[in-house]
This record gives C-alpha cells, sequence and structure tokens, in this order.
C-alpha cells in the first residue's frame, strides 16, 4: 500500500494551533451557591379541599356546543345561498 505524499503547495498546514484561534476572552467561573449547612424544613401540607362542583354536567355542555355549531352552519348556508 503505498501513500501519495501531500502536495507542496500555498496551503498552511492544518494544526490545532493554527486553525483554532485563541478565544478572545477566557472563560470565566460559573459561582456556584453555597451549600446549605442545616437541611431545609419541610412544607407543612395544606388539609384537602373538597368543593362541591357547581358547573354544569360535561354531556349538557357538549350537547350546547353541538346546537350552537348546527346553528352557525344553518346561518353559514342561509348567508352563502342569498
Amino acid at each position: 500500500m503505498t501513500r501519495h505524499p501531500a502536495p507542496k503547495g500555498d496551503r498552511a498546514p492544518l494544526s490545532p494551533g493554527y486553525a483554532i484561534p485563541p478565544p478572545l476572552f477566557p472563560a470565566t467561573p460559573v459561582p456556584r451557591p453555597p451549600e446549605p449547612v442545616v437541611p431545609a424544613p419541610r412544607p407543612v401540607a395544606a388539609p384537602p379541599r373538597h368543593r362541591i362542583s357547581r358547573g354544569f354536567d360535561g354531556a349538557f355542555v357538549s350537547g350546547v356546543l353541538t346546537l350552537f355549531s348546527l346553528a352557525s352552519l344553518l346561518v353559514a348556508i342561509a348567508v352563502v345561498a342569498v
């Protein structure tokens, strides 16, 4: 297996020191918060709330939205027909 040498032209050698310029600004260390000495107290859990639902039934809302959409469809057809 023979390898041909690189052509001797006006190309610069591709070395990491030549291809990658040094950084303009040195990297600053990231400040880290100090580690806590005393563990934090556990949060007090709030008692669960049992609210009585005063909303509408899901089937009722679905039916009302279906009626509104059918009514708007009829209005759109009437506007186009005129």
